[in-house]
């Protein structure tokens, strides 16, 4: 089985078992009941919505409480003015009763911050949730739209290829059938990846090498017009000797005076003579 046939059947398998599992697990995270019933009331909540429900209701609660509080006593206050006997509170009892309140005020402190805390980590969980929520519509989408996008990028390659054999074809270099296909055509991506970044590495060397030679190309230049320079200046002495002793050779052929010779020679017995002075005994 190709290796695309196989990508689709396994995204179009696991966008099944998704939906399987939405099925089976109703109150799942994975269960995206509000696009399934738009029309559901419950589907229209937002966190600012419910946010104003929650005010709301806090200030109504807060309302009701101090009405209760309110009437109770007024029914006590009632109910120990009329009583037969009348009820008396002393100033005993109202410590007491203070007392009490103040453990009761303590606990109830203690469990108002139990339940903000819990309330919080609630929130952070919400978020989670919601979270993870996004993400497995995320990938239910992209399940969803895989197998046709697997199926365009394998129709793209085969025209690739199509386009390559045919421009083979048209250089001469045709292909007959049996000759086997670029093996870097067949790479994976990690391979691919791994050859390109090879390759980039030998560019880059490359670049390197050739911003020194270019740095040492001045000092080279330099270096070649002094060696011209030293060449023009020893063939021109060497054109001057040359032309020296063909003039000498010519003058000796003629029986004439041969100044160079003459000249040597008395170089010659200047050297003697100076040796003699310094007392520089002649290499014999």
């Amino acid at each position: 089985m190709p290796p695309t046939t196989t990508a689709t059947a396994e995204a179009e398998a696991l966008l099944v078992s998704i939906r399987e599992q939405q099925s089976l697990h109703p109150l799942s995270i994975i269960n995206p009941t509000s696009s399934d019933r738009p029309d559901d009331p419950s589907s229209l909540l937002s966190p600012s919505s419910l946010a104003l429900d929650l005010n709301h209701y806090r200030d109504l609660f807060s309302k009701l409480r101090f009405s209760y509080l309110e009437q109770v006593s007024k029914e006590k206050y009632v109910r120990s003015i009329v009583g037969d006997p009348p009820v008396v509170v002393s100033a005993a009892d109202n410590a007491a009763l203070e007392e009490k309140l103040a453990v009761m005020k303590q606990e109830l402190k203690a469990k108002k911050e139990a339940n903000e805390q819990l309330v919080a980590e609630m929130e952070e969980i919400a978020r989670a949730v919601a979270q993870r929520y996004d993400q497995v519509n995320a990938g239910m989408h992209t399940l969803d739209t895989l197998p046709r996008e697997i199926e365009l990028l394998q129709a793209e390659v085969d025209a690739l290829k199509q386009q390559v054999a045919e421009k083979r074809e048209a250089l001469g270099g045709g292909s007959s059938g049996h000759e086997e296909d670029d093996p870097r055509l067949n790479m994976s991506l990690a391979d691919t990846e791994a050859a390109l970044k090879e390759s980039r590495a030998q560019n880059a060397e490359l670049d390197r090498e050739i911003e020194r030679l270019q740095r040492q190309m001045p000092a080279k230049d330099r270096e070649c017009k002094k060696a011209e320079r030293d060449l023009e200046t020893l063939e021109r002495r060497r054109n001057e000797v040359t032309s020296q002793a063909t003039e000498a050779m010519r003058i000796r052929a003629e029986g004439g005076r041969d100044y160079v010779g003459e000249k040597g020679k008395w170089y010659a017995a200047q050297e003697t003579v100076m040796n003699g002075l310094l007392g520089i005994e002649q290499a014999s």
